[in-house]
């Protein structure tokens, strides 16, 4: 639990099977980073995602959790439609999707929002995620929205 008031339970989740991908994904959809908080150790084989992480658990509040998600056993990583270079570049994190390949090695490519493809492809050799809140949440600026207007 983080500091006082009415506790506030962080996320401490595992998905390690390609249909927990989903539950992962829908916490972590809008997301906002850069892209310097992306960071791909090729000698541990693990790819971390630094986010401020909006609390869709949450409902009718605004909030957003310091968060990290971590992928392990990683193989290949490969960024598109951004230069992961630039640190700077804002980043919104729409979905997490998995596709099998020889199981239990998988792709899954991290979907971000904006004009054109963005996206990171990695592929590893087994479905080993785990997604942490590191802070208690604090209330967002505005909530996302998702209107085509």
């Amino acid at each position: 639990m983080f500091g006082r008031g009415k506790p506030h339970r962080p996320l401490r989740l595992i998905a390690q099977a390609p249909e927990d991908v989903a539950a992962l994904a829908a916490l972590t959809q809008d997301a906002a980073l850069r892209a310097g908080d992306l960071a791909y150790d090729a000698g541990a084989r693990h790819f971390t995602l630094g986010m401020s992480r909006f609390c869709h658990e949450r409902p009718g509040r605004a909030l957003r959790a310091p968060s990290a998600l971590r992928i392990a056993s990683v193989l290949r990583v490969q960024a598109r439609g951004f230069d992961p270079k630039s640190a700077a570049t804002p980043l919104s994190l729409l979905d997490i999707a998995v596709e099998t390949l020889d199981d239990p090695a998988v792709a899954l490519t991290l979907r971000f929002a904006g004009e054109g493809v963005k996206d990171v492809r990695i592929e590893a050799e087994c479905v080993d995620l785990t997604l942490l809140d590191l802070a208690a949440p604090r209330r967002a600026r505005r909530a996302p929205d998702h209107s085509t207007d």
